[in-house]
């Protein structure tokens, strides 16, 4: 106080000031509520900071999951068959709701090959839950539980335009702590990091805010209480190295499980995309591609078009297109509002069934894998291999699709497939579709492809999610 006065002493009112001030302050005090004085709200610091507004956001549509695996309880394992050499291992994680009707978006480590799973709602609720889909290279899951009321959804963000040194917040089911909040900045952006052979993740968020054991498949939110990332994985002997997939990559795999095609055996044949531009804060979502005699080009949409609204939901990202068509009824419209030279017009999408497409080949490879191939002879890739027969040059890569988060790019040779010990060459886009129908494929959710790439031959693994069977068409 001395230092206050010392520095405003030169001020004539100042004697005055120190009198009253410790008074007023005093009076206010032991007043009663109704009895403080208006003012000394305005000169009392707040304490619900931005910091609190956001996590009362994005709690309720945070959940934490508990689930059980067999796990070997001798050194035989996995060798022997015998159930009783395994023992029940707990196991816990984190989950954000995307979709009110129940899904539920994790990791996929925190539910592979367990035989239960529980979450629990922010509200204490429990309810059993089962996996939809699953995309292992993301490490990706969806989940769902049936609820008897709407379930509260994220608010999702993007993470096109995050910051590094900005505000971020984590929260999830650190080591059983259900909830557990803690706040840190974007250390860095574009990680890439390798777990093992199996596992390598790219483009991550690194942040300093706390992930612990259970964190996993949470939420990292900005200073506004939006989803910009799900958290991964911790650096471990590190303090402060924390990493998140980022919500875009994110978006585009989680629109790919929860697609039409994979869920209601529907398709619309939309593409889409979604831009931020330095003068907005909000992203905003693209046609990137009308698949020719689709119901998206039925309806009248064109590529280019901003999607504003498909049904009761704003379309604001890829995986919003699916939600809003996932239970719609074949031949049924749906309004879709699109924005077209700076003109908003409202058009009928009707969703169609899969067994009445009949794409060929090469189209049903680019709406299962991601890819537009054509032959390429022998002679194309005789550097690498004269024993090769041929290849399927890359043409074009479908954003969010299987092939892209695979990492494989315009311009490589597809030469084979495989799943454990059974391989296929890939010469033409029949043989892609036969790989697709064999029993090993249709029960596994990972392929291991080989391409050839600047002369030289590259593998990598591709995760193929379970879609209805009449998706690839006989």
């Amino acid at each position: 106080m001395s230092e206050w006065i010392s520095h405003t002493s030169h001020r004539p009112i100042d004697g005055f000031i120190r009198r009253i001030v410790p008074a007023l302050i005093l009076a206010s005090l032991i007043a009663g509520p109704g009895m403080r004085p208006t003012w000394a709200k305005g000169i009392v610091p707040t304490r619900r900071t931005a910091v609190v507004d956001a996590v009362a956001k994005i709690q309720p549509a945070v959940v934490s999951i508990a689930s059980e695996k067999l796990s070997a309880s001798n050194a035989r394992w996995p060798i022997s068959s015998d159930e009783s050499s395994k023992a029940r291992v707990s196991g816990m994680g984190t989950g954000v709701i995307v979709d009110s009707r129940g899904y539920i978006l994790t990791n996929h480590h925190v539910v592979d090959r367990v035989e239960g799973i529980e979450v629990r709602l922010s509200d204490g609720t429990m309810l059993p839950a089962r996996v939809v889909q699953s995309d292992p290279v993301m490490d990706l899951a969806l989940i769902k539980v049936e609820s008897p009321r709407p379930l509260t959804e994220a608010v999702v963000g993007t993470s096109a335009d995050l910051m590094v040194g900005e505000d971020v917040i984590t929260m999830g089911n650190a080591f059983g702590y259900e909830n557990t909040v803690s706040v840190g900045i974007v250390s860095a952006l574009g990680r890439n990091v390798t777990l093992s052979d199996d596992q390598v993740y790219r483009n991550l968020i690194q942040t300093d805010a706390c992930i612990n054991p259970g964190n996993s498949g949470g939420p990292l939110v900005n200073i506004r209480g939006e989803l910009i990332g799900i958290n991964v994985a911790v650096r471990a002997g590190a303090q402060g190295i924390g990493f998140a997939l980022p919500i875009d990559d994110v978006l585009r795999s989680a629109a790919e499980m929860m697609s039409t095609r994979r869920i209601a055996a529907t398709w619309h044949g939309l593409a889409t995309e979604t831009r931020v531009t330095k003068s907005e804060d909000r992203p905003r979502l693209f046609v990137s591609q009308v698949q020719s005699t689709s119901p998206g080009e039925s309806a009248g949409i064109k590529s280019g078009d901003e999607l504003i609204k498909i049904g009761r939901i704003d379309a604001r990202n890829p995986l919003d297109v699916e939600r809003a068509l996932m239970e719609s009824r074949v031949d049924s419209p749906v309004a879709v509002v699109v924005k077209r030279d700076g003109q908003e017009k409202t058009v009928q999408l009707a969703v169609r069934s899969l067994s009445r497409a009949q794409p060929d080949a090469a189209d049903q490879i680019w709406w299962l894998l991601g890819v537009k191939t054509r032959p390429v002879s022998s002679a194309t890739v005789a550097p690498v291999s004269r024993d090769l027969r041929g290849g399927l040059y890359v043409s074009d890569v479908l954003p969010g699709s299987s092939a892209d988060r695979a990492a494989i790019q315009s311009g490589d040779i597809l030469i084979g497939l495989s799943v454990g010990e059974r391989h296929w060459e890939t010469i033409l886009p029949d043989n892609v579709l036969h790989i697709l129908k064999q029993p090993e494929v249709s029960g596994s959710q990972q392929l291991t492809y080989f391409i050839v790439r600047s002369n030289s031959l590259y593998r990598g693994s591709m995760t193929i999610a379970t879609v209805p069977e009449t998706t690839i068409r006989r």
